[in-house]
Parts: C-alpha cells; structure tokens; sequence
C-alpha cells in the first residue's frame, strides 16, 4: 500500500508504535457507538409504533448507508489520507446521535442512521487498512486479531449494556453516551499518522476469485448476526435474559477473534473458516428453538459470537493476503462490505420473514439458509488455505 509514495515497512512500525494504539483506542470508542446502538435503535423505532419489517429496516438502512459510503471509497481514498477518513468518520457516527431523541418515527430514525452508517464505513475501511501499514511481519494475523478485538470489545459491554441502560435509565442516557464516545475518539484520531493514504485496486481478476469463499462464508455469519442482534431483544424473553445472551454472544466474538488470530500466524489462513459458519448456523437454530429463555438460548448466543469472531479474523487475513500487498485499501473496503452488507441483509431479511413465519420459524430458515449455503462454499477452493507468505 503507497504511503504518501513510500511503502510501510515494520521499521516504519517500529519508529512510530503509538500510532497502533491509537488506532485500537479509536476504534474502540468510535465503534461504541456503532454497537450500544445496534440494539437500541429497533427498539426506539418501536416506541415509533414500528414493525417487525420496519425495526428490521433501521439496521438494514444503517448498513445500506455504509455500504454507500464504502462504495464510493475508490473516490474517497483519492481525496483524503487515512487519518482524516476516521477523524470524519468517528464524529459522523457521533454527532447526529443524540438526534434521535427528537422523535422516534421511522423516517427520522432511518435518516440519522444512514448518516451514521457513512461515518461507520470511513472508520471502519479506514482503520482496516491502516492495520495492514503498521503491522510487522510475521505478525500480521495477530495484530489484525487485536484490532478486531477493539472493534469487537464493546460488544462485550455496550451491545448489551445499550439494551439494558435503554430500558433501566431510558433511551436519552443510551444516546447521549454513545454519541459522546464516538466524537472522544474523533479527537483522538488526530494522533494517527497523516500520511498514509489508502488505494483501490485489484491485484489481478485471479486473486479476486480467490476471496469468493472466505468473503462468502463471512457474509453469511454476519447476516446471522446482524438478525440475531436485531431481532433477539423483541423476540427473547425480557431485558435481562437478553442482555445477557448479547453479553455471552459478545464474550464469545472476542475469545473466538483471538483465538482465530494466534491460530492464523501457524496454521494458515482460511482453515477455521467452514467450521465456524456452521458454528454461527448452530447457534441461530438452537436460538430459534429456544426463544422463552434458558441454558440452550444462552449456548446459542454463545455459539453465533464464537462462529462471527472466528470468520471475523480468519476472513480479513485471507482476502489481505489474497490480494496483496499494495492493494489493501480494496481488501479492506471489499471485507467491510461483505460485513455491514451482511448485518444489514440479515436483520431486513428476517423481518421480512418474520411477518409470514414467526420468530422461532424465521430463526430456523436462516439457520437453515446459513448451513446450506456455507457447506456449498465450503467446496471451493482458496489458493489462501495454505501457510502464506508475510504479508507486506
């Protein structure tokens, strides 16, 4: 990846190491934002007198905005470097937040959210492909696992700490707090390197074909994610048994991410890929029958957050090695894609079935849809199941 016409190398890592904990520190906060919210908005549209279609269609507009945004970063990587591409990102997540206390009819709702999710795609495309800079050799996989794992951290506390705090204290405190997290990291962004500036281009057709699987199989878990996130605070039975699946499932992500990540430097990229999809189609089925509560809802929220984290990591390294050094920018764009594609096309999709077949019968046809598709994938072959070499 060109860097201000130079290329990172890892004693470009080594004469600058904070700007990796920046990275992490922005990452996490401005995805604070991104995940005590993920929950909440549906349910402040459901203030709204919104239905399952149209609390679906918060997390799918959201989503349809930051694939927006992440469809036009050929143009964008043209125009600004790196760090202003998070700095503008974080505060566009941040800022129009409290906006949502206005009112909570749905084409407000729907508006402010797309709004956020073009900030969520500049932080996100962003902060993925400064990974890639500022990662030493050999290291790749581990570090692109604690980035993850930034990102993935406030899973752990506010996708069901939003929830609770929503319905505890009141959705104003949920918005209020969120949107002063995401501008506090906005601020720090400032600390990144400012040279760095992305590109988008494709190695070569070939490479290309060799993301179809890993790319593939990472959609199809983030749209069980994504419905589940959406749609398992309505459907689940009540606020602290919801809450605590979201905490269990997002304890998982983060295990799984890590582990997925120290996994990848030695056995290869692409290897935990098929079993982990088939974990996150487990995980939705067991959810599906299991939606009054108990042990086997809370295993299933378990088994979704540990099949996303580990096609999280092992999804993001392959489609970087596959497409090499020089081309990150377009790796990281394209697995962002796949990812906020993926949520957003899981939760509209759902709520479009949930109106013909419930919630327990939703459920299960995704898990279904998940498995079978997923095994399907699981033929194909990528040149990235393999030991690679270092990447950069």
């Amino acid at each position: 990846m060109s860097t201000a016409g130079t290329t990172a190398t890892p004693h470009d890592v080594i004469r600058r190491p904070g700007g990796f904990v920046v990275l992490l520190v922005v990452t996490f906060l401005a995805l604070t934002n991104y995940a005590a919210l993920l929950s909440v908005v549906p349910l402040w549209a459901a203030e709204g007198g919104a239905g399952s279609a149209a609390m679906g269609g918060t997390t799918g507009v959201m989503m349809a905005g930051t694939v927006a945004a992440q469809l036009a970063m050929p143009w964008l990587f043209r125009l600004l470097d790196l760090r202003a591409m998070v700095v503008v990102g974080a505060a566009l997540l941040g800022a129009p937040t409290p906006f949502y206390l206005l009112t909570p009819d749905l084409l407000p709702v729907l508006a402010l959210s797309a709004a956020r999710g073009a900030g969520f795609a500049l932080v996100v495309v962003a902060g993925g492909t400064l990974v890639a800079e500022l990662s030493a050799a050999g290291r790749f996989a581990r570090s692109a696992a604690l980035y993850g794992t930034s990102a993935a951290l406030p899973n752990l506390v506010a996708l069901p700490g939003g929830v609770w705090v929503a319905g505890t204290w009141g959705f104003d405190v949920t918005f209020w707090f969120a949107g002063a997290a995401s501008l506090a990291g906005a601020l720090i962004a400032l600390g990144l390197p400012g040279r760095d500036r992305g590109s988008f281009t494709l190695r070569s057709l070939a490479a290309a074909r060799h993301i179809v699987r890993p790319i593939g199989i990472f959609l199809l878990a983030a749209a069980s994610f994504g419905a589940a996130t959406t749609f398992i605070p309505v459907a689940g039975p009540g606020t602290r048994d919801v809450a605590l699946a979201l905490l269990i499932a997002s304890v998982a992500l983060v295990a799984a991410r890590l582990a997925a990540g120290a996994a990848g430097d030695r056995i290869g990229t692409g290897r935990l890929l098929l079993p982990a999809g088939l974990t996150c189609a487990a995980g939705v089925a067991l959810v599906a029958v299991s939606l009054a509560g108990g042990p086997w809802f809370l295993l299933g929220a378990f088994l979704l957050g540990a099949g996303f984290g580990a096609t999280q990591n092992d999804s993001f390294v392959s489609v970087m090695r596959a497409l090499g050094t020089g081309h990150h920018g377009a790796a990281s764009t394209i697995w962002n894609i796949a990812y906020d594609g993926g949520l957003g096309a899981g939760a509209f999709t759902l709520g479009l079935v949930i109106a013909g077949a419930g919630y327990s019968g939703a459920f299960l046809a995704l898990a279904a849809a998940i498995a079978v598709v997923t095994l399907g994938l699981g033929r194909v072959t990528n040149a990235t199941d393999s030991r690679p070499p270092p990447l950069g």
